[in-house]
């Protein structure tokens, strides 16, 4: 059988972001399945001991933005450190992806899309027309398609966060096969060499 790669994230997180196209490289390396799952980063950190950013110290704050010039360097992927809408919901974008994955339609390029939006072009996808437009550039009817992630994934939206802290998940992105957890884009070479070696 070929592997399965659980993904639980965030479309806010620049992590995500950094490592979402060479995710869906190894995917593609190994003919694995890659399942998208979005969470409630504000329920996993309460339950798992997180800090969301606005609460952490200076020092770690500072820190971070050390990580994120360095990683986007690194990868040659060019990021905004401060977004002018990092701090808005990201629940409905979530359901989206949730909601695209119900209709067995690949959620990956617009969670790139969504992603991108945050991080290099500081668009407000909370914003409704701002998540129609992005929706209908992948071909696909955006006021349909949020309608559906309002009324049809709140339930998938919760299970898929019961679900990542039930199996260890503290920190977003994490990935999960049925031998490992990796947390963290800095983690998908680990996640790369556990498929070499396990399949």
């Amino acid at each position: 059988m070929n592997p399965i790669i659980d993904y639980y994230f965030t479309v806010s997180s620049p992590w995500a972001y950094l490592g979402h196209a060479r995710l869906r490289e190894i995917a593609k390396c190994y003919d694995a399945s890659l399942r998208y799952k979005p969470v409630n980063i504000l329920e996993l950190f309460s339950r798992t001991g997180g800090i969301l950013l606005k609460d952490r110290s200076k020092e770690r704050q500072y820190y971070r933005l050390l990580e994120l010039n360095r990683w986007s360097a690194h990868l040659k992927i060019n990021l905004k450190i401060h977004p002018k809408f990092l701090h808005t919901s990201d629940h409905l974008e979530n359901k989206i992806v949730i909601a695209l994955t119900k209709m067995k339609i690949d959620p990956g390029p617009l969670v790139m899309d969504f992603i991108r939006a945050i991080w290099m072009e500081d668009k407000n996808i909370s914003d409704r027309k701002t998540l129609q437009t992005l929706i209908n550039k992948q071909g696909i009817d955006g006021e349909s398609l949020i309608a559906s992630a309002e009324n049809e994934t709140t339930a998938a939206f919760i299970s898929y966060t019961e679900e990542a802290i039930d199996r260890g998940v503290f920190g977003l992105p994490s990935y999960l096969t049925k031998w490992d957890i990796f947390w963290g884009q800095d983690r998908l070479d680990f996640l790369d060499l556990s498929l070499t070696e396990r399949t």
